[in-house]
């Protein structure tokens, strides 16, 4: 039976009132909250999850910084961990000539299985360019480790330093290896090659006050020009052997002009000029001296001598 026009009017109209009944539920929910009520609420529910997101890429990092660490781990066998690292640690000292060396290895603590960290103490005479070096090489390595005291200072009549430091190394549980000191490369270093380091220290004297360079000569028309000196200043008395080092198997010689505030790092074979004194290196030898020519006389220096010490070797040299 077909529905009269005033049944049909009724219908639409009882299924327009449904329909907003069921949109108002499932906009509003039934919830009472006004429109500024409910946009803060929103406001609050997305800081939450920025909170948590924020708390997930934390924890992206953190693992990522573990895993770095377990790498670079001493093993976790801390019986191999320690007996490894001591005997890395004290060849890299005598390599660089700490003398006499003393070294000492303390007991070890461990933290609720989760990782054991050692501490050692190395300490003896050495020279500045050779602790420059040990050092580059020391964070040149990956291992877990770091220096947390130096304490040096200068040996008396000497141009050597009295050198004492304690290294701790860590040992973690989970190390990805159980029975070899990591060879993971050291990040510790801003530059990568050791004359970055070796000109500016070497070269300079750790214990004196710094002296600024002296401001510069402004010359004014109608000055008359300074009279020259009486006896000319012997650059030579003030330029030194500051250091030898080693790069890939070539020696090195360190000389310093202290008036000029110049140095020069020399190969054997290489010429320099101090002054007016011409100058030419003809032999650096295993036992840090350098025989140097000048004009034709050669002269063997120690580490600290300036180019007017050492000893006359052979009078006029020998084409």
């Amino acid at each position: 039976m077909k529905m009269q026009r005033r049944e049909r009017i009724l219908a639409y109209a009882a299924g327009g009132l449904l329909v907003a009944a069921v949109g108002w539920f499932l906009l509003l929910g039934g919830d009472g909250r006004t429109k500024a009520q409910l946009e803060v609420e929103c406001t609050r529910l997305t800081g939450d999850v920025e909170a948590k997101q924020n708390l997930l890429e934390a924890a992206a990092r953190d693992a990522k910084r573990l895993a770095e660490w377990r790498r670079r781990s001493l093993p976790s066998d801390r019986t191999i961990a320690r007996s490894d690292y001591q005997n890395w640690l004290r060849g890299l000292a005598n390599q660089f000539h700490f003398h006499p060396l003393k070294f000492e290895s303390k007991e070890m603590e461990s933290r609720h299985d989760m990782f054991t960290r050692m501490s050692f103490t190395v300490g003896g005479h050495l020279t500045l360019a050779d602790l420059t070096q040990f050092l580059y090489k020391f964070y040149s390595a990956g291992h877990l480790h770091q220096i947390r005291r130096l304490n040096m200072k200068p040996v008396e009549h000497s141009a050597e330093l009295d050198v004492n430091l304690t290294v701790e190394a860590m040992s973690l549980s989970n190390a990805d290896s159980k029975d070899q000191l990591s060879k993971e490369p050291g990040r510790g270093l801003r530059l990568t090659k050791l004359d970055n380091y070796g000109k500016p220290i070497v070269t300079r004297n750790l214990f004196a006050p710094y002296t600024p360079p002296p401001p510069p000569v402004v010359a004014h028309v109608g000055d008359k020009k300074p009279k020259k000196p009486e006896a000319p200043v012997d650059t030579a008395q003030f330029t030194f052997v500051t250091g030898f080092t080693e790069v890939d198997g070539l020696r090195q010689v360190w000389i310093q002009d202290r008036m000029a505030n110049k140095a020069w790092t020399l190969k054997e074979g290489e010429a320099f000029k101090v002054g007016e004194l011409r100058g030419k290196v003809r032999k650096i030898s295993s036992t840090r001296e350098v025989m140097l020519e000048f004009d034709g006389h050669r002269r063997l220096l120690q580490y600290g001598d300036n180019l007017r010490g050492g000893v006359e070797v052979d009078g006029h040299a020998k084409n």
